[in-house]
């Protein structure tokens, strides 16, 4: 207990004085949607070394993995996955990151429910039971803590629908936090973007890509993770040794 009040105590004084500097990147491209991704760090975060990869197209997984663990010290890591397949990521790699705090996570994808890699192994790490997709109709998505960052200035939660509801994903959250979800009220088993318990990466089911305000909601999930709060690698992965 006194190692984690003090971990605590680390945590509620250290502060990024100055924009992150390397954030990496992997996301689909297709029929207009997904470059906010990038377009968004970059307008943020103009000293920034950002690489960014694509399943679609170019079908750069590897590079992605590689990338990952090439020897970078990553700030922010960002996969919006929902358009290639998904199994040849890294996420044992990914899920060694996230439990020893190496960085600030953000994580959508297609596949959290059929993918074969340890997609859902990450998932849980981070908060979430379990998932479920759905088809048509296409649906409403609602903010469900509307006063909280992500939904600042967020007036339509509307989405294309280039997959027939297919690419978003209904979750279950156990220490996570839900944020928005696919029910008007908070609901079991009806969670889209969620905060995950190292209680700045996310965990999502509801993809930016194709939101109608992508741009505004990507620059609220940039500024909520890099907050002058943002915990340190050796303060999460100190804080999680210590459970």
């Amino acid at each position: 207990m006194k190692l984690l009040l003090s971990l605590l105590a680390v945590l509620a004084i250290a502060a990024f004085a100055q924009d992150p500097a390397n954030i990496l990147i992997y996301h689909d491209v297709s029929g207009g949607y997904g470059d906010t991704v990038d377009t968004a760090a970059q307008a943020l975060w103009s000293s920034a070394n950002i690489e960014s990869y694509t399943g679609q197209p170019g079908g750069q997984q590897a590079a992605f993995n590689a990338a990952l663990d090439g020897g970078t010290d990553w700030d922010i890591v960002v996969l919006e996955c929902w358009y290639a397949n998904t199994n040849d990521i890294d996420w044992a790699s990914l899920l060694a990151h996230y439990n020893a705090g190496d960085f600030i996570l953000y994580v959508s994808n297609w596949q959290w429910q059929s993918g074969t890699s340890g997609q859902a192994a990450l998932g849980a790490a981070m908060g979430v039971s379990s998932f479920a997709g759905f088809g048509t109709p296409v649906i409403p998505h609602y903010a469900w803590e509307p006063s909280h960052d992500i939904c600042s200035g967020i007036s339509d939660w509307s989405w294309a629908d280039p997959g027939l509801g297919i690419l978003n994903c209904r979750l279950t959250v156990t220490d996570a936090v839900p944020v928005t979800g696919w029910t008007a009220s908070a609901s079991a088993g009806q969670a889209g973007i969620c905060v995950a318990n190292d209680g700045y990466s996310i965990v999502n089911g509801y993809t930016l890509a194709y939101a109608a305000q992508a741009d505004d909601l990507w620059t609220n999930v940039y500024n909520f993770m890099w907050r002058d709060t943002a915990l340190s690698r050796e303060t999460w992965g100190g804080i999680k040794a210590s459970f």
